[in-house]
This record gives C-alpha cells, structure tokens and sequence, in this order.
C-alpha cells in the first residue's frame, strides 16, 4: 500500500509539473522562422509578451519600450515588425564594437510599413549621445506636435564630452525621416533637422565623430532642414575634425531649408543624392522682401577635403541664398564635380567666405575646385530684396576666397523669371580678391534671356582685373561685351559665339519639373563644328584632383574642349 502511494505521489508531481510547463513560454519549434537567435530580439506589439525571450519572431516582445530597459552590447540586433508605430522617443544605450556593431532594425512582410518612431513632437524621436557602433537600418521615424517645436530632430546624434574623445560608426540606411515639425525659421527661432549631430569641442575630452555614414535614405516634409550638423567652435587652433562621414544616395523633397551640410569636417563624401521641390510653402513668404531666411541645398563649413558628386538639386526657393551649392567660411580644398542643378532661384553657387584674414585661425574660403557641372536655369529668383539685390546671379562670390578654380562646366540660362531676375554670370558682393584667386578655365556660360545681362557685377567696391579674376580659354554666349572684364593675362582664349549644343536647349529647359537626365545628356554634347571642340586649355591643378573622365563618364581625350562634354 505504501509503495502504490508513493508510485502515486511521484505520478502526481510529474503531471503537475507537465502542466505548469505547458503555461510557460516554449522554446520555438521547427521552421526557419523559429530558430532562436541569443543575441536577436524581436519586437512584435501584437503578438509578442513581456515573459517571451524575444530571441525569436514566435517568442517576441510585446513593446518597443524593452529598448529602453537595458545597456544593449556588441553584437546585439533588435527588429520591430513592420507595420508597427511607437509613439514616443527612444534614447538608445550601450555600445558595439568595430567587429560586432550594434543593430536597430525590423522584420515581417515587407508590404507592410516600415516601423514608425514618432516623436510626436519630442527634442528627438531617436537621440544617439555618447554611445558607438551602432546601425539604424529600414525603419520610419517622424516628429510632428501639435505645434511647431524650435530645435527639435528626427535622429540626433551627439559627442559631448566622450570617453576617448571620439565617437565611431554610426550608420543610417534606408530609413524615412519625414514630418519633423520643427519652427519655420532658423534665425530667430532655432529650426529643426530630419537628422543633427553635434560635436562639443570644449571640456576636458573635445570630441568629433568618425564614420557617420548615411544613405539610401529619404527625407520628406522635414521643417526646417534635412541632414545638419553643428561644431562648438571654428576656430583652427582648437580643431578636432570629424572624419570618415559619407552622405550616399539619399533623397530629400520638400524640405525649404538646408538639405545637407557638412560641418568641421576633413575629407567628408557627399555623392548621388536627389534635392526636389524644396518650396517653401509658408516657411518664407516671398512677398516679404526683407525676410532673412537664407537657405543653400548642399554645402560645407568649417571644413578641409569635402567631395560633392554626383548630385541632383532642383527647386530650391529659399528666400535668401537659396543656390544649389555653397562652399562657407573656414573651409578649404572643397571639390563639387559631376552634379547638375537646374531651377533654383538663388542660382547654381555660391562662395561664402568670412572677410577674416588668411592668416588667423579662422579662416576665409581656399582651394575650391569646382569641375564637370552642368547648371541649367539656376537664379531665376524674380523680386528684390531689402538690400535692392534680386540674389539670383549663377555665381555669387561673397567676400574674399584664394586658390578657387572653375573649369569644364556648362552654365546655362535660357529662361528668366521677368522684370527682376539678375541674369549676371558672376557677381562680387565685394571685390577684395588678391591675384589668382578666382580662375575660370574651358567653362560654357551660355544666356539667351536678353541682351541686358552684364557678365560680371560688383555689388560695392572697384573691379580690378590684378585682383583676382582670371578668365581663360571660356565660351561666354549672349552677355554683354563689355561686362566680361580682363585683358592681357586675366582674359585669354574667350570665344563670344555660340557652342552650339547637339540640341537646342530651350527644347529641355521649358519646363520647371525638369528630370529626364538622359534627355540633357543628350542635347548638352557638341555638335560638330562647334568652336569650343579641342578649344579648351590644359589644367596646371589636376594632379591634386586626379581625374579621367567627363560628365558623361566618358574618358577624356587628349584635346580639350570647353565644357562638360569632353570626350
């Protein structure tokens, strides 16, 4: 009788057993989709729970909120179903390694929506301070409040202070960062970015970032700008650069402020990203001349080596500068080559120097190499502003720059936006410029909106040719004759007649929603019998710019033309 009860009691514990097992989390069973990752977590808000593991889809967890419980470590990777929207902002912790990044990401069908970070109108949706070695990768973050907040991000990253002095590899890919409801104004009221970072150079660690890369994203309805950065400081004796920084194929649309800048930076790369439609809208009313918004699509400062290629800027309509390009104060040998712009009505470029002297630490503009553009209908900006400038000139050159050399591109301007519009080439807000500072070598300026146009135009001071401006071997088509300064060395070569384009130009430039590429590709290539064909003059700075091919992406021949088409 004993034996049974205890054969009994044994039988008991075990069924018992069994059944607190069945209410328990089972480990995933068979399929690819039940295999458990231990360093993955899943979050699933429909289907997961807080008991699960998170360490596969089956046994995920039930709240992006688990992302805030715990320092995450290298190798770590945490995906959010699609479909799925957090409402409030993420800090995240912890750090990767160069060997084991660590990675925020998302998984499910792929026709469902990316998962959504929404601020909701928060100082950021997503802040990365002081932590490395992270991966944001195919996710949605968004900032909109019921009202516009100053300052505010989609993603911001910080180094303030860092162990070590440096920050390494954050990396941004194919996410949407849209709806950041920032303030519409920069100047009065702080503004807000898509995506900032910010580097303190002061205190006893002055850092910078290393190996910012993001690509492949898109930036939509961001107030007031997209991908910005911010440094402490300018001043050289105190610089701590940021390097490793790439900004790859990302599109921004209607954003009215900046798109990308790049600040204190060495050898940051900026290539194959698309600008479009950057309307303000009732950011700046440009009825109000005086409004000081000032606005560039991709630019730099306080920077040394940044290469932009390879881009697509259209439509900007920033109420001051709003030019395709800008190269700022304190920045030397910046690159732009291979880019086309077209219907921005401030114009194609801008040089934005400080008037500070070379030789202190902070200093004015060097070293700019601009090359193999094409410009279409850039400055068509059509009213005038408080200081009795339109701001619209192709070319505006603010202050004092050294070293700077155009060469190969093709200008061209075949529409004006009527009574207002400054159809000049170039102009100097002021002519300071010493000897050789500003070379034009083998460029097409080609202007067919009225016989009006001066080439060059000094907003104060006397132009004096032994002051910087050197025109060599240029076809400069339908400005005044006697706006296109120089003689002797300072003007050589300049052909007055018409290149003559394979196309007529006004048959692609019609329109302000201008995107066939393929179509200027075309139509911008030499006839034969231009005169600019093997018209060109050699290149003496090359060699610091290595260089093979054309706009086209065709190898450069031996002769040289005048232009982007060289080949």
């Amino acid at each position: 009788m004993k034996m049974h009860l205890i054969i009994f009691a044994a039988l008991l514990g075990l069924s018992q057993l069994a059944a607190c097992k069945e209410d328990e989390p089972r480990a995933p069973q068979g399929g690819p989709e039940e295999v458990s990752y231990p360093h993955r977590y899943y979050i699933d808000p429909e289907n997961g729970s807080y008991y699960n593991t998170g360490h596969s889809p089956s046994q995920a967890w039930e709240s992006v909120d688990r992302i805030l419980e715990r320092s995450w470590k290298a190798g770590d990777t945490i995906l959010i179903k699609r479909g799925t929207v957090y409402n409030g902002s993420l800090t995240l912790r912890g750090s990767g390694s160069a060997e084991a990044p660590i990675v925020l990401g998302s998984y499910g069908d792929e026709s469902l929506p990316l998962p959504e970070i929404a601020g909701g109108g928060s100082y950021e949706a997503i802040l990365i301070r002081n932590v490395q070695y992270w991966e944001l990768q195919d996710l949605r973050i968004t900032n909109k409040g019921e009202a516009p907040r100053p300052k505010i991000a989609g993603i911001r990253i910080e180094a303030d202070n860092i162990e070590g002095g440096v920050m390494n590899h954050i990396h941004i890919r194919r996410c949407e960062i849209a709806d950041v409801y920032g303030t519409k104004t920069h100047h009065n009221e702080g503004g807000g970015s898509g995506i900032f970072y910010y580097n303190v150079i002061g205190g006893p660690n002055p850092s910078s970032f290393h190996d910012l890369v993001v690509e492949e994203c898109r930036l939509t309805d961001c107030q007031r700008d997209g991908l910005t950065g911010y440094l402490s400081t300018g001043d050289r004796s105190l610089r701590k650069a940021n390097t490793g920084f790439v900004f790859r194929r990302n599109v921004f649309e209607g954003i009215p402020g900046d798109q990308i800048i790049v600040n204190g930076c060495d050898d940051a790369l900026v290539e194959y990203n698309i600008v479009r439609n950057c309307a303000p809208g009732d950011f700046a009313d440009e009825s109000v001349p005086n409004r000081m918004e000032a606005a560039a699509a991709l630019w730099c400062i306080h920077s040394d080596g940044t290469v932009f290629r390879y881009n697509t800027v259209q439509d900007h309509k920033a109420t001051w500068d709003g030019q395709a390009f800008d190269v700022d104060q304190n920045c030397r040998n910046t690159l732009f080559e291979y880019n086309i712009s077209y219907n921005n009505t401030g114009g194609w470029l801008m040089l934005c120097p400080s008037d500070v002297a070379f030789d202190r630490n902070f200093v004015s503009q060097e070293g700019t190499v601009v090359r193999y553009n094409v410009s279409i209908n850039d400055g068509t900006r059509d009213y005038v502003k408080g200081n009795g400038q339109t701001l619209s000139s192709t070319i505006d050159v603010v202050g004092r720059v050294g070293g700077c050399h155009f060469y190969n591109n093709t200008i061209i301007k075949t529409r004006s936006a009527a009574t207002h519009a400054d159809n000049t080439a170039i102009t100097f807000d002021s002519y300071t410029n010493i000897e050789g500072s500003l070379v034009f070598t083998n460029n097409i300026f080609y202007n067919t909106t009225g016989t009006a146009n001066p080439f060059t135009k000094v907003g104060t001071g006397e132009f004096i040719d032994d002051r910087g401006l050197i025109l060599r071997n240029n076809c400069i088509y339908g400005y005044q004759e006697g706006t296109i300064p120089g003689s002797g060395d300072h003007n050589v070569g300049t052909i007055l007649t018409d290149p003559k384009f394979v196309r007529l130009v006004e048959e692609f430039t019609a329109s302000n929603n201008l995107v066939d590429k393929e179509q200027i590709l075309a139509g911008l290539q030499l006839a034969a019998g231009s005169p600019c064909i093997g018209a060109g003059a050699g290149i003496a700075d090359e060699p610091v710019f290595p260089l093979t091919t054309d706009f086209w992406g065709e190898r450069i021949g031996n002769a040289r033309n005048i232009g982007a088409y060289n080949h």
